[in-house]
């Protein structure tokens, strides 16, 4: 892979690790403790009065709230990986055979560090 090529990867991965850093700051925080983790924010609709049927609500809008939190901080962390395997030179290399993952799939998801024949391989 060219450093052309590279570099346009790294730049999409950053621009996607940023667009996923700023939905997740709409509904999580970032743990000050931990960079790579965030903390679902619950829903305070009204927060100057207490009722019953908005508290429902809120509780349900965090438990909706979760699983989005967790996927797009996973996506995160594979973002950073495949960052990291650019700065070491492994980026577009297949975890599994070492073989060179197209660029078509790396377009799709560049975070991949896995080839679809390896893939293919692990689901079944």
């Amino acid at each position: 892979m060219t450093l052309k090529t590279l570099e346009k990867f790294k730049l999409l991965l950053l621009e996607q690790k940023d667009l996923l850093e700023k939905k997740l700051e709409t509904i999580a925080q970032r743990d000050p403790n931990q960079e790579d983790n965030w903390n679902t924010i619950f829903p305070n609709f009204a927060p100057d009065e207490f009722d019953e049927e908005e508290s429902a609500d809120e509780v349900q809008e965090y438990i909706n709230r979760l699983p989005l939190e967790h996927a797009m901080e996973l996506r995160i962390k594979e973002i950073n990986k495949a960052l990291g395997r650019i700065k070491v030179g492994t980026y577009g290399k297949c975890k599994n055979c070492n073989e060179d993952i197209p660029q078509k799939r790396l377009e799709i998801l560049p975070e991949t560090d896995i080839c679809l024949k390896c893939k293919a391989k692990t689901n079944k």
